[in-house]
């Protein structure tokens, strides 16, 4: 069984009380304003994927990484947005939801790539991507995992792929068949795990359901391994908080970005202000990264 057939049939062995991934992905709605506080989460997002991006391309690896997720930069109330948006929302029914990051195989790079295949068109993707031997999905955290303090409700920091992104996820994997990984870069570690452990431990944990409004799926192997509910944080939308300890750390030391201070102007001469994240640096486990790939299957 190859990797696209192990996840496909793993995902359709997790119990749909849990996550129901035979479901029809439901397109969003399209955004009417955008807030500052959008913008600096944005950015932070940004800042996570090129510090990740420049510290693959400085740790002497085998392996060459490539951009590939979508990095428009245009929000609500720029002019087209309703364009984009729903543009976007036609790729995520074609082929999924892009990771931010590839790494190739030197015999498969090719030097006109730039080291950026973003803005491709998708045509000529399709006998790119599958080349690729991982995929990278960037996620930042506002925290400092030394000096988390932990409470009833939040006793571990988390990789926080919503249900919705699960979706998406599969159906990429299912067209391209590459590897995916999850990265979680706060501002003193970096975490990874793979989408195939995450399947994993939806289908193999063991379940406690709370509540009945605001209903939470408690899962654990051992000791706990997720929680699910539905987190105001992300427009309450269903959230799988996967406990950090279930990954494993890349970088326990990362020089902070300086901060700086930025505006937009919307259409109207509505300003939005927001902070930047400029510089930091850090040195990945490559060893252990490197096990990672080789390992998945």
């Amino acid at each position: 069984m190859n990797y696209k057939d192990f996840i496909q049939k793993t995902s359709q062995e997790i119990k749909s009380n849990i996550v129901d991934l035979s479901v029809k992905r439901k397109r969003g709605n399209v955004p009417t304003q955008a807030f500052s506080d959008f913008l600096t989460h944005s950015e932070q997002g940004d800042w996570a994927e090129i510090l990740f991006f420049n510290t693959l391309k400085e740790s002497d690896l085998a392996y060459i990484p490539v951009r590939y997720g979508r990095s428009d930069k245009i929000i609500a109330g720029d002019p087209n947005f309703k364009e984009f948006y729903n543009s976007y929302q036609n790729e995520l029914d074609l082929i999924g939801k892009r990771p931010d990051i590839l790494l190739f195989k030197s015999d498969d790079y090719q030097n006109e790539w730039g080291g950026d295949i973003s803005q491709f068109p998708i045509e000529t993707l399709k006998s790119i991507v599958p080349k690729a031997i991982a995929g990278f999905e960037v996620r930042s955290s506002a925290y400092l995992t030394k000096k988390f303090v932990s409470k009833k409700d939040r006793p571990f920091l988390s990789f926080t792929p919503k249900v919705e992104d699960l979706l998406v996820v599969l159906k990429w994997i299912e067209t391209y068949g590459v590897p995916h990984f999850y990265v979680q870069i706060f501002f003193d570690a970096i975490y990874i795990i793979s989408f195939k452990d995450i399947l994993l431990l939806l289908k193999n944990a063991q379940i406690n359901e709370r509540g009945i409004k605001n209903k939470k799926i408690l899962g654990k192997i051992g000791s706990p391994a997720f929680v699910i509910e539905k987190n105001p944080k992300n427009q309450y939308k269903e959230t799988i908080h996967i406990y950090i300890d279930r990954g494993k750390i890349l970088s326990d030391k990362i020089e902070y970005p300086k901060l700086v201070g930025s505006k937009k102007e919307l259409a109207g001469g509505r300003l939005l202000h927001y902070v930047s994240f400029e510089g930091g640096k850090t040195e990945i486990k490559k060893d252990e990264l490197l096990k990672l790939i080789t390992d998945i299957f």
